[in-house]
């Protein structure tokens, strides 16, 4: 039961940050389409253009990116509880996977 609910919280976390991110992205993708040089611009490119650039990246935003978000998060876990497990086991795993970690960063 816990590990569903915590499950239920993860996605939902993902979702409302991928939520916050496209509206902040459109925000600003926004204001710097209205800040930009206006008159030159709306008249060298068609509304249709606009609209499709919009809802192209906003599909990334909205679809794509918590999907990827959600992956990745489940991926760091898995890992961070396979060195635990392994650590709990074996303790001398811990001397050797801080070093091999610390060139792995750098």
């Amino acid at each position: 039961f816990g590990q569903g609910v915590l499950a239920y919280f993860a996605v939902v976390i993902v979702y409302l940050g991928g939520f916050q991110a496209a509206k902040t992205i459109h925000n600003e993708l926004l204001a710097v389409i209205i800040r930009g040089s206006v008159c030159r611009f709306f008249d060298i490119t068609p509304i249709g253009r606009l609209l499709n650039s919009f809802s192209g990246d906003m599909d990334v935003v909205d679809e794509e990116l918590p999907a990827t978000m959600d992956s990745f998060m489940t991926f760091i876990f898995m890992v961070l509880a396979t060195i635990v497990v392994i650590s709990l086991s074996t303790p001398i795993f811990l001397a050797v996977i801080v070093p091999i970690a610390f060139l792995y960063y750098f």
